[in-house]
């Protein structure tokens, strides 16, 4: 089979390997799809994983092909996408199901090897069954979606909310999708026109954040918004954020940060003075109560989003050069990119060979 394997910072190679066996409780899966995000940019290009050689690739679906002693029959063949943390099921955490918090925890595609790879061994307890009506490729967006669903779960959305997303990335349109869903008003906010019109074709109202704080006033009356999500990861966009939201109302803070955050005192003094909730939310529920990936998948079968709209380029797993060159292109607005293998390969070679 053939694998993206990262050697060191910026040495991603196109190579062999075996084809694994499943072991025990796992089972082997034909990978078809795999989205490349924002943190494998970091890994790939930047500060790497953490051991060299790492095969990286987190966001994936694919087909079950192989079962290992123990796996359900029922499993085989079946459509999934995989849960990508692999918790230690012995921490405290792991105790309460809250699997995202586990204290011990492995990776695919950053501790383990991940999906930028023909086939991988995946613990059964990780699939997530999709429909069969649902594309490889739209499955492959379960692990964005899944973030983003338990962000809104985490902000407490509800029916006729006003709701505010700062950030116009994958996850950011998600999360203004599943707020729409509860019937929340929705606006998302972001920096570049590209970016904000691309938001606005998804049916979203948008702002200019160089603009948030006049817009904010005059759509809520000076209220302010009911949830507001940070999904950037810089202090502009945290104090956007407080400074966004109602008196009694809840931040959600989702976004990675590039460095220390730090708050103006005047803006601080408004969590306390707005009494505001800030909520913080991590990963997603996965095998417990509000099961995000669950949740994710009946949606997707339901068709209620178009989820494919979100991948901007599809490539080749032999293509990782020039997808990784496109992706640190920041002239370019983009959202999802991602690889395809087997049967979506071929699909993606016969539509290029259309458009030719």
């Amino acid at each position: 089979m053939k694998i993206l394997n990262l050697h060191s910072v910026g040495n991603l190679v196109y190579e062999d390997r075996k084809i694994p066996e499943p072991g025990e409780q796992e089972v082997l899966l034909k990978v078809m799809a795999c989205g490349i995000c924002s943190s494998d940019e970091s890994r790939v290009m930047e500060t790497g994983t953490y051991h060299f050689p790492t095969v990286p690739g987190h966001e994936f679906a694919g087909q079950v092909v192989k079962l290992g002693p123990g796996c359900d029959p029922a499993l085989l063949n079946r459509r999934v996408s995989v849960f990508p943390l692999l918790p230690c099921f012995r921490c405290e955490a792991c105790r309460r199901k809250s699997y995202a918090t586990c204290s011990d925890y492995k990776y695919f595609g950053s501790r383990n090897d991940g999906a930028f790879a023909e086939y991988l061994v995946v613990p059964a307890w990780n699939l997530n069954l999709l429909d069969d009506s649902v594309p490889y490729t739209t499955g492959a967006l379960s692990e964005p979606s899944a973030v983003a669903h338990h962000a809104v779960v985490m902000g407490g959305v509800k029916d006729r909310d006003r709701v505010l997303v700062i950030g116009t990335g994958t996850i950011g349109l998600l999360i203004a999708a599943f707020c729409q869903m509860k019937g929340a008003d929705v606006y998302v906010a972001g920096r570049r026109k590209e970016s904000l019109d691309y938001a606005a074709s998804f049916g979203f109202s948008t702002i200019d954040v160089s603009e948030i704080t006049d817009r904010v006033h005059t759509i809520t009356d000076g209220v302010r918004m009911d949830v507001t999500f940070e999904a950037v990861g810089s202090n502009q966009s945290l104090s956007d954020a407080i400074m966004s939201t109602r008196a009694g109302g809840t931040v959600v803070a989702m976004g990675n940060p590039k460095g220390d955050e730090a708050l103006p005192k005047d803006v601080y003094w408004k969590i306390l003075r707005w009494q505001l909730k800030v909520q913080g939310t991590w990963n997603s529920a996965f095998r417990a109560e509000g099961d995000d990936w669950k949740e994710v998948a009946e949606i997707m079968k339901s068709g209620a989003f178009p989820f494919e709209r979100l991948i901007t380029r599809k490539y080749l797993l032999s293509e990782g050069d020039e997808a990784f060159r496109f992706l640190q292109d920041k002239s370019v607005h983009k959202s999802r990119l991602m690889f395809v293998m087997h049967e979506e390969a071929d699909r993606l070679k016969q539509e290029r060979a259309e458009r030719a």
